[in-house]
């Protein structure tokens, strides 16, 4: 099967260029050697992404992606009027023009290479993976928060650093990324935890699996008095999934576990030191 060479750029929400925080919102995809330019943005679910800038209104965005939506349609009208070699030359400049650095609240990714058989269908792919997080899944999500809590507890250079370890027995254990000893005494344990699935349901499943571990292995007296779960949550504004995140929640509570947000670097950083 015959692969083209493409470029492609992420498009990126940054409405405050001092923080430098952003959003993936769309995907711009060129094919000079086919003559396709084609698009992707977010126009529908964008609730994740009003959420993330929960002090900026909603017509910001709304605005801002109708104003390049607007850029790269005309963009593709004008392609679409040109035709064989003076066409592919347009794709090439009219990317390469496009990607350019700006500073504006819309703006676009480093531009890079990929061979696509189809496309059309390889923007779809990027969508997903860039904007609709297709690739995020509980596990992927929770070795991404094992890494930050990783960081940030190797820089306090502990006297008794967390290790990596499984708890229990042969009949009840579960594998823990944080474990803190003193001496052969279990001390305390940190568990990055992802409630942050797509459906409520989901939250349950996950939830759920936990909940159960937890609660066996304190029946045993498996786990040491001190453990912390790190969790990425919904947004309040999504109320089935919330609700379904503040049960989990209440439920590790009631177990003896510190439910505490990710985000929340000076709990997790308290709770390691004392």
């Amino acid at each position: 099967m015959t692969k083209f060479a493409c470029r492609y750029a992420v498009v990126q929400f940054m409405p405050y260029s001092q923080t430098g925080e952003f959003a993936n919102i769309g995907v711009v995809l060129a094919c000079p050697v086919t003559g396709y330019f084609g698009f992707s943005l977010q126009t529908r679910k964008y609730a994740r992404v009003t959420a993330f800038f929960d002090d900026l209104p909603r017509n910001v965005y709304l605005t801002a992606v109708q104003a390049i939506q607007g850029e790269l349609n005309r963009i593709r009208t004008l392609i679409e009027g040109a035709s064989g070699r003076q066409r592919a030359e347009h794709v090439r400049e009219v990317f390469d023009a496009l990607v350019h650095p700006r500073e504006a609240i819309i703006r676009f990714g480093t531009a890079r290479a990929v061979l696509a058989s189809s496309p059309e269908a390889e923007l779809k792919r990027l969508f997903d993976d860039y904007v609709d997080h297709a690739f995020v899944t509980p596990e992927y999500a929770e070795r991404t928060l094992t890494r930050q809590l990783t960081d940030l507890l190797g820089s306090l250079n502990l006297p008794e650093p967390f290790r990596e370890e499984r708890i229990g027995n042969d009949e009840v254990h579960a594998r823990f990324p944080f474990v803190q000893r003193r001496g052969q005494v279990l001390h305390k344990v940190i568990k990055p935890f992802n409630l942050a699935q797509g459906e409520p349901n989901s939250i349950y499943d996950h939830g759920d699996s936990w909940v159960t571990k937890v609660k066996r292995l304190r029946e045993r007296d498996l786990l040491p008095q001190d453990v912390l779960f790190a969790v990425a949550g919904p947004p309040e504004t999504d109320v089935k999934r919330y609700l379904a995140f503040q049960e989990i929640c209440s439920e590790l509570t009631q177990l003896g576990v510190e439910p505490v947000d990710e985000r929340s670097r000076e709990q997790i950083v308290q709770f390691a030191l004392n």
